[in-house]
C-alpha cells in the first residue's frame, strides 16, 4: 500500500449554523478514515482507505477539490496557488465577552487548508471549539490519524469558554478529508446532546472604516459591524516539513474592532518571532489592551513563531493606536 503525505491547519471567518461549514458563509456534509498515528512525534500518516483507492486519482500536481469537499462534507474555495481553503466559522455558538458579541469576524472561526504535493496532499488547520467539545474533537483527530499540535484560548472570561485546536495530518487527500468530516461530526454530536443556551448580544457598531485605516496605517474592511485588518508577515519565509507556508498559508497578524468611538472592543493576534514578543506585549499593555495568550501552533515550523493573542475594551482611537504601535514594531512586511 502506497503512503501519501499531507498536513492540516486552521484559520478563517464568517457566519454558519450548527451543521454548516463553509467558505465565507455556506454549505455542509460527513465521513470516516483508515489511519495510523505515529507515536514518536513524527508526522502522522493516513493510509489510503478503500474509497480513496477506488477514486483512481494520481494526486500531487493538483487537488481534486470536488472530491475533497464531498468527502469532508464542507465547501471551500480553490485559491490561486492551488490550495483548497475551507473556512470553519462558529456562528452557531453565541459567545459574549464584556458585553460584546464574539462573532466569527472577531475571531470565532477556524480554517482548513489542503495543499497539492507530489506525494498526495498537505493539510494544516485550526478549529474553534467550546470547552465541552474539546476532548471529543481531540479523540476524533487522533482516531482519524490527524495529530493535535496546539490547544489554546484566545479570549479570557468569555461565555461559553472557547478553545482553539491546531492539528496536522498526512495521507491521501480523500482519507484526510474524511478524517476532517469525522471531527466535524464529533462537534455536531456534542451540540445535539447538550444545546447551549446563551444571551449573547448582537454585534453593534458605529465605526468609520476610513478613520481606522488612517490610525492603523493599513486598509481594513468593515462588514457585519466588525472592522478587520490583516498584516501578513511577508518578511518571513516560514517552512513546515519542507513546504513553504506562503500564499494561502502565509502567517498574518490581524485585529478586529467593534463598538462605538466611546466604547469599543478589539481582538486579534500578532504573529511574531521570539525576539519580537517583549516589545509587542509592552506596546499593547501601554494601551490597556490585555494579553490573553502567548503560544505556538506547530513545533515543526521554522523559524519558530510565537502568537500573541489580545483583547481590549476602551475608547476606539486608543485601542487602534495601541495596535498600530505593536504592528509598527515589526518589519514593514509584517
Amino acid at each position: 500500500m502506497r503512503r501519501l503525505i499531507a498536513i492540516v491547519a486552521i484559520v478563517g471567518l464568517t457566519g454558519c449554523g450548527p451543521l454548516r461549514a463553509q467558505a465565507p458563509g455556506d454549505a455542509p456534509r460527513e465521513g470516516a478514515v483508515a489511519s495510523d498515528l505515529r507515536r514518536d512525534g513524527a508526522l502522522a500518516t493516513v493510509a489510503e482507505g478503500p474509497a480513496a483507492r477506488s477514486s483512481g486519482r494520481a494526486e500531487g500536481t493538483r487537488l481534486d477539490a470536488d472530491a475533497i469537499q464531498e468527502a469532508s462534507g464542507l465547501t471551500g474555495a480553490l485559491m490561486s496557488d492551488g490550495a483548497l481553503r475551507i473556512t470553519r466559522p462558529r456562528g452557531d455558538l453565541k459567545v459574549a465577552l464584556d458585553g460584546f458579541a464574539i462573532t466569527p469576524r472577531m475571531g470565532l472561526a477556524g480554517s482548513i487548508v489542503f495543499l497539492p504535493h507530489p506525494s498526495g496532499a498537505l493539510l494544516t488547520g485550526v478549529l474553534a471549539v467550546a470547552s465541552d467539545e474539546l476532548q471529543p474533537v481531540v479523540s476524533a483527530l487522533v482516531d482519524a490519524g490527524l495529530e493535535p499540535t496546539a490547544v489554546h484560548g484566545h479570549f479570557a472570561g468569555e461565555e461559553p469558554r472557547i478553545l482553539f485546536v491546531h492539528f496536522d495530518g498526512a495521507g491521501n487527500a480523500i482519507a484526510l478529508a474524511r478524517g476532517v468530516r469525522d471531527v466535524q461530526e464529533a462537534i455536531v454530536r456534542v451540540r445535539a446532546a447538550r444545546p447551549l443556551k446563551t444571551t449573547a448580544v448582537e454585534a453593534h457598531s458605529e465605526l468609520d472604516a476610513s478613520h481606522l485605516d488612517v490610525i492603523l496605517g493599513r486598509q481594513g474592511e468593515l462588514d457585519n459591524g466588525v472592522y478587520r485588518v490583516a498584516a501578513p508577515r511577508s518578511d518571513l519565509r516560514v517552512v513546515e516539513l519542507g513546504v513553504a507556508l506562503d500564499g494561502t498559508l502565509r502567517p498574518a497578524s490581524w485585529a478586529a474592532f467593534q463598538g462605538t468611538p466611546l466604547r469599543a472592543a478589539v481582538a486579534g493576534e500578532l504573529v511574531l518571532v521570539p525576539s519580537e514578543v517583549p516589545q509587542a506585549v509592552h506596546a499593547l499593555r501601554e494601551s490597556r489592551i490585555g494579553i490573553t495568550g502567548i503560544h505556538g501552533e506547530s513545533s515543526r515550523r521554522e523559524p519558530r513563531l510565537v502568537i500573541v493573542s489580545f483583547w481590549g475594551v476602551d475608547r476606539l482611537d486608543g485601542l487602534a493606536a495601541g495596535v498600530r504601535r505593536a504592528l509598527d514594531l515589526l518589519p514593514r512586511g509584517g
